[in-house]
């Protein structure tokens, strides 16, 4: 079951995009709010799951010292998998 308080629809909603893919659909996830409202949490449950079902899984974090990096969330994603 979903163990996260108050963000069970957006995982849900994440999750069935998951299964679109696998269904052969094309998606791209974004999670955006203010620090401290369990972002990360929501990333790390969906990422266990996607996991758990042998998929791959890229997570990049905006770092506020790169603002001026264009796609710096998405280059740090690619970092760590090829890195």
């Amino acid at each position: 079951g979903d163990t996260m308080f108050g963000r069970n629809a957006e995982l849900s909603a994440i999750k069935e995009a998951y299964r679109r893919t696998v269904a052969g659909d094309s998606e791209f996830v974004t999670i955006y709010g203010h620090s401290g409202t369990g972002k990360s949490t929501l990333a790390h449950e969906f990422g266990k799951y996607v996991l758990f079902d042998g998929g791959l899984l890229l997570l990049g974090k905006f770092d506020q010292r790169q603002q001026g990096t264009p796609f710096s969330a998405l280059a740090s994603a690619f970092n760590q998998y090829c890195g």
